[in-house]
């Protein structure tokens, strides 16, 4: 099994990170816009409707990411884009470890010292 490579999980969270920022930023620049055009131009417009939907989208993103955390622990299961995410890396690294330690216990005679000494005298 491979092991993915763990800078790709960071490299998705900047570029979610970005997202959000900016969709606050021009969500900001809409409602900033409504409120400073004149009456007149912003009466039928869907600046309002855009902007408020712009800045409420990272809630939206936060709420939908509480929901799937809840349920996947609930129900025990995790969803992965493409092997990136950090529950691959530890579940490997694990493995690797438990493997690591069952083998040296295999070849290790360490305790089997102590009984062979008390046996001899």
């Amino acid at each position: 099994m491979s092991v993915a490579d763990p800078s790709a999980g960071r490299t998705f969270i900047w570029i979610i990170t970005g997202v959000l920022f900016m969709s606050i930023v021009a969500g900001g620049a809409c409602l900033v816009a409504y409120m400073l055009l004149p009456e007149s131009e912003t009466s039928s417009s869907w600046i309002p409707e855009i902007g408020v939907a712009l800045v409420c989208l990272p809630w939206f993103f936060w709420l939908l990411t509480f929901v799937y955390r809840v349920l996947s622990r609930a129900f025990g299961c995790r969803v992965s884009l493409a092997g990136v995410g950090s529950a691959d890396v530890e579940v490997a690294s694990r493995a690797k470890a438990g493997n690591l330690n069952r083998d040296s216990s295999i070849a290790s005679h360490e305790s089997e010292m102590a009984l062979a000494k008390s046996m001899a005298s």
